[in-house]
């Protein structure tokens, strides 16, 4: 009787090692320096190994080093902890990638507001405004929808968290 035989998965059959998947992800090592010999192979990596790295790696709110290098266009990759901030402004997340941050961060958005809401810097505790603009920055919050929703506070009234029913319905 015939075996069948499994199709090999997209990381195998993409032609690229696990080390230069990794290069795509994160860019060249610091000290050992890039897997591959010139910038022709490094772009003939990306178009091999693209949906596998973007499948792995592209997701969330963010994109691997690969993606700012060859497919971000103008945009300049601002560091980790401003990249989603700067791919939601920019128009190029998914609508599931768009919800799912835009609840993430009205939830950080809510937190902040909570009453008597601090957080310790590690060098002080704040409170108040402070507090609030400090955990949204940590949170990467677009100050763009941070206002939004302040604004619907202030219009509502509202100073204190949404109740529990009212978070679990969104």
């Amino acid at each position: 009787m015939p075996r069948a035989i499994g199709k090999a998965s997209d990381i195998d059959s993409c032609g690229l090692t696990l080390s230069e998947l990794q290069e795509l992800w994160l860019g060249a090592h610091p000290t050992t320096g890039s897997h591959f010999r010139s910038g022709e192979e490094l772009v003939a990596a990306w178009e091999a190994g693209r949906a596998v790295v973007m499948r792995l790696w592209g997701s969330h709110g963010r994109r691997p080093m690969a993606w700012w290098e060859f497919d971000a266009g103008d945009l300049k990759h601002p560091g980790y902890d401003r990249e989603r901030s700067t791919l939601w402004r920019a128009g190029v997340l998914s609508e599931s990638e768009r919800t799912e941050l835009e609840a993430e961060w009205r939830r950080e958005f809510e937190h902040a507001h909570r009453p008597d809401f601090f957080i310790s810097t590690g060098g002080e505790v704040l409170h108040g405004d402070a507090a609030v603009q400090a955990h949204l920055a940590w949170a990467d919050v677009p100050i763009e929808l941070a206002q939004r929703w302040a604004a619907a506070r202030r219009r509502r009234g509202r100073h204190e968290a949404p109740s529990e029913e009212a978070a679990v319905a969104k």
